[in-house]
């Protein structure tokens, strides 16, 4: 990792995450390490590549994120040292052992609620919504959790608008969001 510059966005929540990471992934040439929880509802997301592209997706990620939620912090490493390599997160396995590697998706969305409550209504009211595929549900710490979906565009859409309404009747939204054409390194490093 000598010649590389190493970046890291950290949000409140993981609905800001997803968003950050997914700008600072298409707005330059930049790889994603991984994502990792922080606690008290915090996450991290890690790129590296050439200090200039790091730079550039460090600042796209960071404002895209702040559109969506709470940017914790921002950083860029120049050169990091070698064995920093030891607290980074580990690429995400299939159960086959293999890298996660997922098909083409046109969209995935996510909903954030503190509480379960909230998030099992408003993943149920996604999937009898629309045809969506619900990929996983990830707890964060902070009692804050988030289920993905993916699907086409109107589909997630439609699905993230009742799934949000449903889960602010019965606790508390923290987040909801569409992104439409993922980058396919933030489909991996998710799980999605």
């Amino acid at each position: 990792m000598a010649s590389e510059a190493l970046g890291l966005l950290e949000t409140k929540g993981l609905v800001a995450l997803l968003e950050g990471t997914d700008a600072m992934l298409k707005s330059a040439n930049v790889e994603m390490v991984g994502w990792d929880k922080a606690g008290s509802a915090m996450v991290t997301t890690f790129v590296k590549g050439d200090v200039a592209a790091v730079k550039a997706a460090a600042d796209s990620g960071a404002e895209a994120a702040g559109r969506v939620g709470t940017v914790i912090g921002v950083h860029v490493i120049a050169r990091p040292h070698d064995e920093l390599g030891g607290l980074l997160p580990k690429p995400r396995k299939a159960a086959d052992g293999k890298a996660t590697a997922t098909s083409p998706t046109l969209a995935i969305g996510a909903i954030e609620t503190k509480g379960w409550v909230g998030l099992v209504e408003a993943t149920d009211a996604m999937g009898k919504a629309a045809n969506v595929e619900i990929v996983k549900t990830i707890q964060i710490g902070g009692a804050y959790v988030t289920t993905i979906v993916k699907g086409d565009v109107g589909s997630v859409k439609a699905a993230i608008d009742a799934g949000a309404e449903a889960a602010a009747k019965v606790g508390e939204l923290i987040a909801k969001h569409v992104i439409a054409r993922p980058h396919q390194d933030l489909l991996a490093g998710f799980g999605a």
